[in-house]
């Protein structure tokens, strides 16, 4: 019979915990909310107004795939605004939509699960390959001319979905606004007198046709903001919170303005290797030293009021700048929170740079009219440093540093200059990842742009001053405690092997469960004292089943489909799938549903990301998880990446900054650990297993490695997942240079390596490189990855001391898990 020790809840009343986490989500996504256009139309007092379009009826609040999250249940839009006290006029236009969406769902999950029987029988295609075949959500009918009331105000809430497996599709309008959707906008315009458009998708879409109609008002990034986000909507368009969000990528003009648009992804034809020829130039690195007109710039965000941001002063010792930035609410009405951002150029010499960097930001409290306050922004100038291929290492030019300070990448002033009188060498490295493929990058810009330093303050800063890393990579063991020695005294080389891998999705044969976990440690040494632990994913909320039946045989089932694509199963499947709730126990794990990762870093606050990680947390601990599998903290590359929603933006310092917050508020929960993903270069999903990313050094380290850096050095993350795809020609959990050289003799990182689900196997990363190079653990485990691992190790693809390294890392992080302290605890 299976042992099951599962912490859920028995008792399905809303707990104090979810009310509190609920209110959280609803001050993140208000938070997060980026106003990108206001005629003065904004905020409207509650009344009658006009509602239309896909979003509004069903609005999305999350991506497909790993990143869903199964709250209780979520606040739409329309629903939003009538607890807001507005009244909706066009619900007959809604409700046909909600009806018509549903038999479209149907229509299309009968053909797909149809194909995953055909794929079963056959052996084609996985259900993961399966999953790029995403279900696009229709745009709905155009609106009839008796449907226009007689409000002042309509709102049109435009909706997209994106997710794993397949990246947004330009032919299918993932990218651009559907002709219907333009139709229905020139309606309303001609008809309302305010016009407000609310985007409700993962990341940054062509508005060209917006420009050429006229009567719109307003524009809103509502991005998708988790189970409160049509709460959090409302806040904002009653003005009862004022948007403080600003952008985390840039918005191109047209999409072919982006740096070999068309060579991105499927786009090319051919998926094998994708070649990051932009180098270093990435989202606003490009657009600004390129000097590319864009529709909406990094960092951009409006107010209902006007700020003033001043430079206070500019001290730096040694290499630590700080700068005082005083921030004024200039206006007269509206009270609100203003983020002021820090940028720095660079001078010329041994490397070309991009034209500006971001180097701190802050966010001010909420100012009443005519209320000032003082933000202290701090930055070492070793932060600022570029790689140099030729001598492996990171330096800092000699010159003039010109520090900017504003409210966007292209709203800003130059404040001071610092000058540095030598070139200082800030890391000596060694180098990895090296080219395999030929790569030829996008030429430096041409350009030569002068500011006016005259009148600014100049700061001398010397060289002697900046303090050099030389690294050491004779890969040191790692000191393990004294629990982890004993218990390693006590297992064999097969014993020690069986921790190497997960135990598949369904879990082990006893021990803890916690239903709905990617998967768990295993627990074939929970006589010894060693508990197994769960892995659950994220990152927009703890992933677990909601509602569980747990059997007299010990067996778990979902009462409740897991995924939303599990509740359009054929019957017969659903009834084996799905457990009746009068066979045994009924277990409840409701968990919050928080805004995706791009609307959580678009508040720029690190306070909101350090809560947010701690709630997660508080969550794990309650149900008996021990890893979130997030942060997602890949670059937004391009905009039709389709996970790009589990991600913060295209800039590095910035994805860092939000991932190291979070994981100090997770990690803050005893035993509870983040995975951050996906190490490294994993920037889309079309055939994501077989796809070589092909990168310079340079752009790996400065651009694609740094918020990974920053996660571990100053988040302190203690796991880190690999990706799926090559790099270089090495798949990730293969590399040596990536597990190794860069995570622990580099940056210092201490704690477990495992690999991204069923990445590795025949065709794909292989089990035996993976424990030889660095790679921990393989997920999800089974007894088709132990087969193979054993004959590797036969074949002597890696060793026993590989073995017992890798062991001893996971280990580690049980022994230090709260599940295990509990576990010991209940054996005493």
């Amino acid at each position: 019979m299976k042992k099951i020790w599962t912490k859920a809840a028995t008792d399905n009343s809303i707990s104090q915990r979810e009310i509190s986490h609920q209110n959280l989500a609803r001050t993140a996504a208000a938070e997060s909310i980026v106003l990108l256009k206001n005629d003065g139309a904004l905020p409207v007092k509650p009344g009658s107004i006009a509602l239309f379009g896909a979003g509004a009826a069903y609005t999305i609040k999350g991506g497909t795939g790993s990143g869903e999250v199964n709250e209780r249940r979520s606040v739409t839009i329309w629903e939003g605004l009538k607890n807001a006290g507005f009244t909706i006029t066009t619900e007959g236009w809604l409700k046909e939509y909600s009806e018509y969406l549903e038999k479209e769902k149907q229509s299309f999950y009968k053909v797909f699960f149809k194909k995953v029987q055909k794929a079963m029988v056959s052996g084609g295609d996985t259900m993961i390959n399966l999953m790029a075949e995403a279900f696009h959500y229709p745009a709905g009918r155009v609106i009839r001319d008796d449907e226009l009331t007689q409000d002042e105000t309509c709102i049109y809430v435009i909706s997209r979905q994106a997710g794993e497996c397949s990246d947004r599709q330009l032919d299918k309008y993932d990218y651009s606004l559907e002709p219907c959707e333009i139709e229905n906008i020139k309606k309303i315009t001609a008809h309302y007198k305010k016009n407000i458009v609310v985007i409700n998708a993962s990341s940054s879409m062509d508005l060209n046709p917006l420009d050429k109609i006229e009567g719109i008002s307003a524009v809103v990034f509502f991005c998708q903001q988790g189970m409160e986000g049509g709460n959090a909507l409302a806040d904002i368009i009653a003005g009862k919170t004022s948007p403080s969000g600003c952008l985390t990528n840039t918005w191109a003009v047209n999409y072919d303005d982006i740096p070999f648009a068309r060579e991105y992804s499927y786009l090319k034809g051919e998926i094998s290797k994708e070649f990051y020829k932009e180098g270093i130039y990435v989202g606003y690195r490009y657009f600004d030293s390129f000097e590319i007109p864009v529709r909406y710039e990094f960092g951009f965000g409006l107010n209902y009021s006007e700020f003033k941001i001043e430079c206070a002063g500019v001290d730096v010792k040694k290499s630590e700048v700080t700068v005082l930035a005083k921030v004024t609410n200039s206006g007269s009405a509206h009270s609100g929170r203003k983020v002021v951002q820090a940028y720095v150029s660079f001078p010329k010499g041994i490397l070309t740079r991009e034209s500006i960097s971001l180097a701190a930001f802050g966010k001010s409290k909420t100012l009443s009219p005519g209320e000032s306050e003082e933000l202290k922004l701090t930055f070492n100038l070793t932060e600022l440093a570029g790689y140099d291929e030729k001598t492996s290492s990171y330096l800092l030019d000699a010159g003039d540093y010109i520090l900017y300070l504003g409210s966007s990448s292209r709203i800003k002033q130059a404040v001071s200059v610092i000058t540095l009188d030598e070139t200082a060498v800030t890391e000596r490295c060694t180098k990895v990842c090296p080219l395999v493929s030929k790569l030829e990058e996008l030429p430096p810009s041409g350009g030569d742009r002068k500011t006016d330093i005259s009148g600014l303050k100049k700061i001398q800063v010397k060289a002697s001053d900046i303090p050099c890393v030389t690294h050491n990579y004779s890969n040191t063991e790692t000191e393990h405690s004294p629990k982890v020695k004993e218990w390693m005294k006590n297992l064999t080389t097969e014993n020690m092997m069986d921790f190497l891998l997960g135990t598949g999705f369904s879990g082990g044969k006893e021990g803890l469960t916690v239903p709905g976990s990617a998967a768990f440690t295993t627990s074939n040494y929970i006589d010894m004292g060693i508990s197994n632990v769960a892995l659950c994913d994220g990152p927009a909320g703890l992933r677990l089943q909601p509602v569980s039946v747990v059997k007299k045989s010990g067996n778990v089932k979902p009462v409740e489909p897991p995924m939303e694509m599990l509740k359009y199963l054929p019957g017969i499947a659903k009834k084996f799938m799905l457990g009746n709730p009068k066979s045994g126990k009924v277990i409840y794990q409701y968990t919050t549903a928080f805004p995706v990762g791009t609307a959580i870093a678009q508040t720029w606050n690190t306070e909101i990301w350090e809560s947010y990680g701690k709630a997660v947390g508080v969550e794990m601990a309650e149900y008996g998880a021990t890893f979130w599998l997030a942060p997602g903290m890949n670059i937004q590359r391009n905009p039709l990446c389709g996970r790009n929603f589990e991600y913060y933006s295209e800039d590095p310092l910035l994805t860092g900054k939000v991932a190291a917050n979070v994981t100090k508020g997770l990690q803050g929960n005893e035993g509870c650990y983040v995975a951050i993903k996906h190490y490294a270069a994993n920037n889309q999903e079309t055939k994501r297993n077989y796809s070589d990313s092909v990168v310079s050094e340079r752009a790996l380290r400065e651009i694609y490695l740094k918020g990974f850096k920053i996660a571990v050095q100053e988040g302190g993350a203690k796991s880190v997942m690999t990706s799926y795809n090559l790099l270089n020609g090495t798949y990730a959990p293969n590399s040596y240079d990536l597990c190794v050289k860069l995570l622990r003799n580099e940056w210092g990182f201490k704690g477990l390596v495992m690999t991204d689900w069923l990445s590795t196997g025949k065709g794909l990363a292989s089990n035996g490189l993976a424990i030889k190079n660095g790679n921990d653990l393989l997920m999800p485990g089974g007894n088709a990855f132990m087969k193979r691992l054993k004959e590797d190790f036969e074949n002597g693809v890696f060793t026993e001391e590989d073995i017992k390294r890798c062991c001893a890392n996971i280990l580690e992080l049980i022994a230090e898990s709260r599940i295990q302290k509990e576990f010991e605890k209940s054996r005493t």
